[in-house]
């Protein structure tokens, strides 16, 4: 779900012109409801079509107008509002510098509009992903040879021809052979087609390739759960989130198989509601979302308070200190506050998102909390160490709190 066009930033290179029949690969076993909520009908789907085939053509402008028509044919939809913060996040690094912030601020206004709409709308979910990551793809980058050959697929397939899409991703094949993209690619064109077996055969030689390839695992897993292979359908998904738990998309597609099978996995929906800002004198500052009842004397305040300062605190004296030891520092540290509030006012956290993470630090597991369920690029490092002492690690917290981010 959702690719980009080579020669950008390496984040970014994970979102390319999108494309109507993967984000409905992707929603296929989801609930009525929420596939209802996505999805627009006529005229809007055709004018969105249009838009992705001027995408795949560079006409980026003439794109947009087509998305902001397809929004105005079905307000109710929130894949046409999602589809323009895509769009818009990667214009953001073709834009002159100094207005790069503006069409940043303006995608994520648009994913946080499509998330009003369909709360796990997969588009904008990646959208918010890739504005709040702060840290290098762990996948290869191509060659200009190959990246040139896939700017080309990519525009044959968002015109449907999948014959000519499928033979540049092939060139691209052979000019990088390390290039895993252009193995997903050529899946894709035979996924279009229903090709399944082809298709699988192409995902898993990406998975070989890069087993960090989360996109490889799901296509991979969109092609089982379609030939009716639910069990390695979900085995692939669980494979696409240790590769990366950041991606919304693989959490989705397994909390709708999850359901069928009477799992259901609890949305953990976390606001952390505090950040650290660089002020002008380069010193760190604390910011704190304003309670929605302007209470500054609760748990919750003393607890985001805390997580805040404690980050700033260790950023400003160590700053060899890595993302990840900051983080799981400054939550033992709010997690402890929490604690003794609740010990000497008999106080309890309001949040059920914090309390479940006071919940989890209790059993031990806020390491493989923060690697799960707040994921970050720059934790890579981290999870990697994490997932080589703890072998299917992820499968047994999931199995074992059923939650997602």
């Amino acid at each position: 779900m959702g690719r980009g066009k080579m020669g950008i930033s390496p984040i970014l290179a994970a979102m390319t012109p999108l494309r109507l029949l993967s984000l409905a690969a992707l929603l296929a076993s989801g609930s009525p409801a929420a596939l209802a909520a996505v999805l627009c009908g006529q005229p809007c789907e055709g004018l969105i079509q249009e838009a992705q085939a001027l995408d795949g053509q560079g006409k980026y402008q003439e794109a947009l107008e087509k998305l902001r028509s397809a929004q105005k044919a079905d307000p109710q939809a929130s894949m046409p509002i999602a589809m323009e913060s895509s769009l818009v996040l990667r214009l953001s690094e073709r834009v002159p510098p100094e207005k790069a912030a503006e069409w940043r601020d303006a995608a994520r206004g648009l994913a946080n509009r499509a998330l009003a709409v369909a709360p796990d709308d997969p588009v904008a979910r990646e959208t918010l992903r890739v504005l709040d990551d702060d840290g290098p793809s762990p996948l290869h980058e191509p060659n200009r040879e190959a990246a040139a050959f896939v700017t080309e697929a990519e525009s044959q397939f968002a015109q449907r021809n999948f014959r000519e899409a499928l033979k540049k991703y092939q060139a691209a094949m052979k000019a990088d052979p390390q290039f895993s993209y252009a193995w997903v690619g050529a899946g894709d064109c035979y996924y279009a087609q229903e090709d399944w077996a082809n298709a699988e055969s192409m995902f898993r030689r990406a998975t070989e390739i890069e087993a960090h390839n989360s996109q490889a695992w799901r296509y991979l897993a969109d092609t089982l759960f379609n030939m009716g292979k639910l069990e390695a359908a979900e085995k692939a998904l669980l494979s696409a989130i240790v590769a990366d738990p950041s991606q919304h998309p693989n959490w989705i597609k397994l909390a709708s198989i999850r359901e069928r099978e009477g799992l259901p996995l609890k949305r953990l929906a976390l606001r952390r509601g505090v950040s650290v800002v660089v002020k002008e004198d380069g010193k760190y500052g604390v910011k704190i979302e304003e309670p929605a009842d302007k209470k500054t004397d609760t748990p919750d305040f003393a607890v985001r308070l805390m997580l805040g300062a404690s980050e700033s605190n260790m950023r400003a004296a160590n700053k060899a200190a890595q993302p990840y030891e900051i983080e799981l520092a400054s939550w033992r540290a709010a997690m402890k506050v929490a604690d003794e509030l609740k010990a000497n006012t008999g106080k309890e956290l309001r949040d059920p998102a914090l309390r479940q993470i006071q919940a989890l630090a209790r059993d031990g597991q806020l390491e493989p909390a923060i690697l799960i369920l707040m994921f970050r690029q720059s934790y890579r490092p981290a999870l990697d160490a994490w997932l080589a002492a703890h072998p299917g690690g992820v499968k047994v917290f999931i199995d074992r709190y059923g939650l997602r981010p």
